[in-house]
């Protein structure tokens, strides 16, 4: 029982209490739930209105419940603390740092002036507060200056302030000590005052002025509790009128407790919510102090049999002189300490790790492709596909789905803008080593899960077959004596809400959407061929076999062509562009390459970073198409300017689908819209064209919807295709609306149109690369973006889900 009583209590709940404070000052905006400008709106959900201001636990999305504007306290503390936390360490380390440094000569002063004594008496007596307040008042009510400029105002003046407290504690402190026996026997010795400072009084003084240092980190957080009654918020208050209401710019806590005041007799949890936090943040510094002042006492308790007054309950730990050191592990409070760093540590990776988990929409099956695929001289294709499945959802799989497109252009197929047919033979599927019970209908390959398998989380998935591929077909298609291998393997679908997204094939717009998977390919063609493919490391010209692989791309396009001119160039960051072409068009070659490295190093500079080494252009009659890496372009066309629009358009959604992904039939527009906006900016903004030229081609395809007859009338932009009565809703009325808004707000980030779009742009991709995005992410990261409500895009976005 004595030893309960014996253990520092206030060291180890101090340094836990604050290991959580410095915790979340450094990761509390990844683990904030929410963005600082998204607010809640008055929602009707299962019968419920659901409206802020909301209570502290009801929500699960809103833990610790939301003001009466709807914006989330929780990540408004997480967002602040850091504020509140190193504006008060700021603070603290410039006045110590000086004032010990002054303190420590000043106290080897011989005999010290009266009139310093006489200084520092009458200032102990001025509250700090009232001189940072009436140098604070002036220029923090709707300020000019920036956040982080009245930040450094703050912290230069509360340390310049403080510094003659600090000064007169240390110089006290150092003038006892410099009439010990030690500090003469130096003397004596010849230590010259500097070392008799820095080598026998400063050591002796270390301990105390460590809890000096924690104790002014409260008396900081203290004086800006006490601004913050007076509406003086640190970074900034914003002043809004008619009602008269004070805002904290940073959200620091004591401007969270100061601008809730207000509440204190309604809605109190706005009120106390801060006010706890603020309250939990100063007692536990406090905790630490006094925790490290026991711990000093008892080890500085050289007689502890002697009464003195005081009795140490904590045992001294004393170093034993001479006396070889164990090396064991480390117990008693260096044990917690190292336990304390660790979890720190690894709780700040996993925080890292998974700090974009929230991030996109979910899909719960991944896939791994080895692939081996032969040509043989009657073109016809022989491929063994080796897929490793994982399915990371809490369901037990009865089935798995995937596309298996060239089934789609069998003989008899409907569609008229494939002028061929494909052949399709099956030769094994075997899953698990098993073989496969399966369904092929259209383009939807059905593979069943035996029972006792099914509880399986991973799947090998073994499909062996042979094709032959359509002349002229759509994407997956034989131009004279091309192939082109577009949608040519078994494609895994998404696992979504508990179900396969899978919809059949249409030859229009992609009616596919897959998730981002690794490849593997090994292959071998008839002599006298080339390969293309999504590759970053293509074979050489004519190599008829060898083996292919690329990382994280949506799909694995392969082009195997003959006698096609080779024109190379180069855009930013060593990225190698590749022309493929025939000869037999009237299409300028150089003005095409140039216009691609052009495009791609306009978006390599104002978007990010191009995710391949390389990018393959293939010109030969088809469609123009994008894929992972390659795109592919046809020269035929007489409308010269839609064909250099549509080779910006291709490279464009190399960032938007290649790397920002999007359900192409539920959500098309996600990268259909995206990729116009993006295609008609780098005319606008990158080459100086008028905003109706720029923006010529979505203007043409709203202009036709208007003019049709009969009337189209009106349409979201976010339905699925199977209901999309005109392509212009996808493309062109995405791509003006976010021009229109661009225009609208862009003030609130800079001062250009042109830049802030680029900037959006950037932002967007950067936030949402390697994730899906649907509208209720785009809504999402827009809103927050630009600070507007969801009602903004009622216009042409269905958000009645949203």
């Amino acid at each position: 029982m004595n030893k309960l009583f014996n253990i520092n209590y206030s060291l180890y709940a101090g340094s836990l209490f604050v290991s959580i404070i410095l915790f979340l000052c450094v990761f509390g905006p990844i683990l904030a739930p929410h963005s600082l400008t998204e607010m809640l709106e008055t929602q009707y959900t299962n019968g419920k209105v659901l409206a802020p201001p909301i209570q502290p636990f009801i929500n699960d999305s809103y833990p610790l419940g939301t003001d009466k504007w709807g914006y989330d306290l929780m990540t408004m503390i997480l967002y602040g603390i850091r504020f509140t936390v190193f504006v008060a360490l700021a603070v603290t380390c410039i006045k110590m740092l000086l004032g010990t440094v002054m303190g420590l000569y000043a106290g080897m002063w011989k005999k010290t002036p009266s009139w310093v004594g006489a200084f520092e008496n009458a200032w102990s007596y001025i509250p700090l507060f009232l001189i940072l307040y009436f140098f604070m008042r002036p220029i923090s009510f709707n300020s000019q200056l920036s956040s982080s400029t009245l930040i450094g105002y703050f912290i230069m003046i509360a340390s310049v302030i403080s510094i003659p407290s600090i000064v007169s504690t240390v110089r006290l402190k150092t003038a006892e000590l410099n009439k010990s026996v030690y500090i003469e026997a130096a003397n004596v010795l010849g230590a010259r005052k500097n070392r008799l400072i820095w080598k026998h009084i400063f050591p002796q003084m270390k301990e105390t002025l460590l809890v000096m240092f924690i104790l002014e980190i409260v008396y900081v957080i203290t004086i800006m509790g006490q601004l913050s009654l007076m509406n003086i918020f640190i970074g900034g208050t914003t002043v809004r009128f008619d009602p008269l209401i004070y805002l904290s710019v940073t959200k620091e806590l004591s401007g969270l407790v100061g601008q809730a005041r207000g509440n204190i007799n309604g809605n109190t949890h706005i009120l106390m919510t801060p006010l706890m936090v603020l309250l939990f943040t100063t007692i536990s510094f406090s905790l630490l102090a006094n925790g490290l002042k026991n711990r000093f006492q008892a080890n500085y308790s050289r007689t502890p049999w002697i009464q003195t007054g005081q009795t140490q309950r904590i045992k001294p730990i004393r170093k034993q002189l001479n006396q070889k050191r164990k090396r064991l592990l480390p117990k008693g409070e260096r044990l917690a300490f190292a336990f304390l760093v660790m979890v720190f540590i690894g709780a700040g990776v996993y925080v890292i790790a998974t700090k974009d988990k929230d991030v996109g929409v979910k899909n719960d099956s991944k896939a791994y492709y080895d692939m081996h695929v032969e040509m043989d001289a009657k073109g016809v294709f022989h491929t063994t596909a080796n897929i490793q499945i994982k399915n990371i959802s809490d369901d037990n799989w009865e089935d798995i789905t995937f596309y298996f497109i060239p089934n789609a252009f069998i003989k008899g197929h409907p569609y008229q803008s494939v002028k061929g047919y494909s052949t399709v033979q099956m030769n094994e599927i075997m899953i698990n080593g098993d073989q496969a019970t399966y369904s092929l209908d259209n383009d939807n390959l059905i593979i069943s899960i035996p029972s006792s398998m099914q509880k399986k989380k991973k799947h090998q998935v073994k499909i062996e077959y042979a094709i032959t591929i359509p002349n002229e077909g759509v994407r997956l298609s034989k131009e004279k004596e091309n192939y082109y291998l577009a949608h040519w393997y078994p494609m895994l679908a998404t696992y979504q809400n508990g179900k396969w997204n899978k919809e059949d094939y249409d030859d229009g717009m992609e009616t596919f959407h897959t998730d981002f998977a690794n490849f593997e390919v090994t292959y071998k063609i008839p002599e006298g061929y080339s390969l293309i493919s999504s590759s970053d490391k293509d074979p050489r010209i004519e190599e008829s076999e060898g083996k292919i692989k690329v990382k994280k791309v949506r799909d694995f396009f392969i082009g195997i062509v003959k006698d096609m001119d080779i024109h190379e160039t180069e855009a930013n960051d060593g990225v190698k562009i590749r022309l493929f072409t025939k000869t037999d068009h009237q299409k300028n070659i150089k003005e095409t390459l140039e216009l691609a490295r052009d495009a791609l190093s306009f978006y390599q500079e104002n978007i990010g970073k191009y995710p391949h080494k390389q990018l393959d252009i293939i010109l030969d009659n088809g469609p123009f198409m994008e894929y992972s890496g390659v795109v592919t372009i046809n020269p035929y066309i007489e409308d010269v300017y839609f064909y250099k629009n549509a080779i910006v358009h291709e490279i464009a959604h190399q960032y938007f689908y290649g790397v920002v992904a999007n359900d192409q039939y539920h959500q098309a527009w996600v990268d259909e819209g995206m990729t116009e906006f993006a295609t008609s900016m780098y005319f606008y903004a990158g080459k100086n064209q008028s905003r109706r030229e720029a923006f010529r081609i979505p203007y043409n395809r709203i202009e036709r919807i208007e003019a049709a007859n009969p009337p189209i009338g009106r349409q979201y932009s976010n339905v699925s295709l199977d209901k999309v009565k005109n392509t212009g809703f996808i493309y062109g009325q995405p791509a003006i609306e976010m021009l229109k808004m661009m225009e609208d707000k862009y003030r609130l980030k800079g001062d250009d149109v042109k830049e802030v779009s680029m900037q959006f742009l950037s932002s967007y991709y950067e936030h949402f690369k390697y994730k899906e995005v649907d509208t209720k992410e785009f809504i999402r990261f827009t809103k927050d973006y630009f600070s507007v409500p969801t009602g903004y895009f009622n216009k042409w976005l269905d958000t009645s889900e949203h």
